[in-house]
């Protein structure tokens, strides 16, 4: 499967801004604990230099490191919700894992699809090699 370069980093972008608002309002909000504010400044950042399309080769290396945090945020948090499941919550416990587990999956694939495709990070030279057929 071949994926647009162009269109894998704006998408990249746009689900990182989504994430990093997410994370910002839980803490903001108190629906988290106010240390979701770094993972969600961090996700800010990487989606901004996504969509802008700064340092295209350096910010694999972010987009790595907050797929990697995001994710192991979301473990933990599929974790704890799971908990709730054994004091009768159920309703909000059901929610929260449906929530936290499509987080869980979204940022396991954009880890892999990041290590998968190490060109699409890589500005072209010119628009006439991307069309050539090799």
């Amino acid at each position: 499967m071949k994926i647009d370069s162009n269109k894998l980093i704006i998408g990249l972008g746009l689900f990182f801004l989504i994430t990093g608002i997410i994370w910002v309002s839980f803490a903001v909000f108190h629906e988290g604990t106010i240390l979701l504010i770094e993972p969600g400044i961090a996700n800010l950042i990487t989606g901004a230099l996504l969509l802008i399309k700064f340092g295209r080769k350096y910010v694999r290396a972010l987009v790595i490191a907050s797929g990697l945090y995001s994710f192991i945020i979301c473990s933990y948090q599929f974790y704890a919700a799971s908990s709730l499941l054994g004091l009768g919550l159920t309703a909000f416990a059901l929610a929260s894992l449906i929530g936290y587990g499509l987080g869980l999956l979204a940022f396991l694939f954009v880890v892999i699809l990041s290590y998968t495709n190490a060109k699409a990070f890589i500005p072209s030279t010119s628009q006439k090699e991307d069309k050539e057929p090799k």
